[in-house]
């Protein structure tokens, strides 16, 4: 089915409206808060990069070092909750996490200040002129994470298939837009696009076991899926090296034949959502 990626701001009316959503059709909503949840379950060196990447801004080779298996363990998280059923995932900037495919759609949700300060005014029983501030601290705060992890500004539209506009759109109708595109014959997934997820999915597993795994943590290397196996794109390795990286992507279920190719540094792009290796 149907996944819609949202974009949310700082007390935009996402929850509210995913509330009414939830009331008016059967529908999974999962946030970038539950993504984290799963990333800290697979241990040390998972947790330690979802607390010290925020922390690491300031410190380029440090941010650098933890940037990656942030990337990567969090679009594994995602791509685990991908099914059947119609998903909705609400957060900062998670579409840039997965490639364009035909059933993912992704949304921004704007709301007019007034809205967002009155929120935040209820939420924290602050006066007008906090709530204002704290708004700009946290939208400038997104805009920056933005650009460190993807290099891109999610106050692009063109980021968006839609964007919807709170301040002249009441939460019914805009709940009303969203169950449209989750109903959207073009949008269903097909067997190709369901394919290709799958291939994300095995080509993530294997860099989630490569980052995770102390062994390899340290080294850049990407995985492709190919018909004929998984394709390794990495740093020129020792024999011992390459028998561990092996040794470990095999390990992946559903992945026998690993090819190795050596001499490239890959680059995270986020208009493919993955690494540019080819």
């Amino acid at each position: 089915m149907t996944v819609v990626f949202i974009s949310r701001g700082t007390m935009s009316g996402v929850r509210r409206l995913l509330e009414t959503l939830r009331r008016r059709r059967d529908v999974r909503c999962i946030s970038r808060e539950d993504l984290v949840r799963t990333v800290n379950g697979y241990g040390e060196l998972a947790s330690r990069v979802v607390k010290e990447l925020t922390e690491a801004l300031a410190d380029y080779d440090r941010f650098c070092e933890r940037r990656r298996p942030y990337l990567v363990l969090m679009r594994k998280a995602l791509l685990e909750e991908i099914g059947d059923d119609p998903l909705v995932y609400h957060g900062h900037s998670g579409h840039l996490l997965v490639p364009p495919v035909r059933h993912f759609v992704r949304v921004r949700i704007n709301a007019p200040l007034a809205m967002r300060v009155a929120a935040v005014i209820e939420h924290r029983g602050c006066d007008e002129e906090e709530a204002r501030r704290t708004i700009a601290e946290a939208d400038d705060a997104r805009v920056r994470w933005a650009r460190f992890i993807y290099a891109r500004d999610i106050r692009n539209p063109l980021l968006y298939d839609v964007c919807l506009n709170l301040e002249h759109l009441t939460l019914d109708t805009a709940c009303g837009i969203l169950e449209d595109i989750l109903e959207e014959e073009d949008l269903q997934p097909t067997a190709e696009s369901r394919a290709e997820v799958e291939r994300l999915r095995r080509s993530t597993g294997v860099e989630a076991a490569l980052v995770t795994d102390p062994r390899t943590s340290h080294l850049e290397i990407a995985a492709v899926v190919k018909p004929e196996g998984v394709r390794l794109v990495g740093p020129f390795l020792d024999d011992s090296e390459l028998e561990t990286v092996r040794e470990i992507a095999r390990s992946v279920p559903g992945v026998e034949e690993v090819e190795y190719e050596p001499g490239y540094r890959s680059a995270f792009d986020p208009d493919r959502g993955g690494w540019n290796v080819e």
